[in-house]
């Protein structure tokens, strides 16, 4: 009877080990997610460079991870994944003199889209005395859809890269400031040239991460 106690209490220990084990991983995992995984929301204001005389509204929100932590207050790089929505305001190159002399646009277009991207960003060591993280900002890849065929003879789906250059600045503990001088390269059909216009802009976000 006692051999046969000690028998029940060796397969009992047996069997709840496992889950202390996944439950101690777990709590590890979870504790891992919350120690790396931030927030971003953010506002961009863009401007074409080239011949479409057009202005982007942008709006959008990035889930990221932050990897190799230097320090407390340096983390040298993150990865994000997210998704925008932006306006293209477009003014056709199709221009008259008003009453008074001025050469006006004739005509002005509104094309949503949204965009799908993945990105990192480079932190240089905080400077103390700011508290400010200054770093470089790349997305390889990204994919934008927009609700007609834009560029003018171009496809509704186009890719495109961005460069950027920011500072980070942190409220408290939890909730940090950003803003991005950010190169929106060449969004386009990846066609050959003569079918593969291109939209080029300049910009700047403002953002809150936390």
């Amino acid at each position: 009877m006692e051999k046969n106690k000690y028998i029940i209490g060796i397969l009992f220990f047996s069997l709840i080990m496992p889950n202390i084990s996944a439950q101690e991983n777990e709590a590890g995992n979870e504790n891992w997610f919350k120690r790396h995984f931030e927030q971003r929301m953010y506002m961009g204001f863009y401007d074409s460079f080239g011949d479409e005389k057009a202005n982007v509204l942008q709006v959008g929100y990035d889930a990221v991870f932050n990897f190799i932590s230097i320090s407390p207050t340096w983390t040298l790089l993150d990865f994000c994944l997210g998704l925008d929505v932006l306006v293209v305001r477009d003014q056709i190159n199709k221009e008259s003199v008003d009453n008074f002399g001025h050469i006006r646009s004739t005509e002005n277009r509104l094309i949503p889209g949204f965009e799908i991207n993945w990105g990192v960003r480079l932190y240089f060591p905080t400077i103390p005395k700011i508290k400010t993280s200054i770093y470089l900002e790349a997305v390889p890849i990204s994919f934008v859809v927009y609700t007609k065929p834009y560029p003018d003879n171009g496809t509704n789906i186009n890719v495109g890269t961005h460069l950027g250059l920011g500072m980070k600045f942190p409220i408290n503990d939890i909730l940090k400031i950003y803003t991005t001088f950010r190169w929106f390269s060449h969004t386009s059909n990846g066609r050959p040239e003569e079918n593969n216009p291109a939209l080029d802009l300049v910009g700047i976000i403002f953002g809150l991460q936390f």
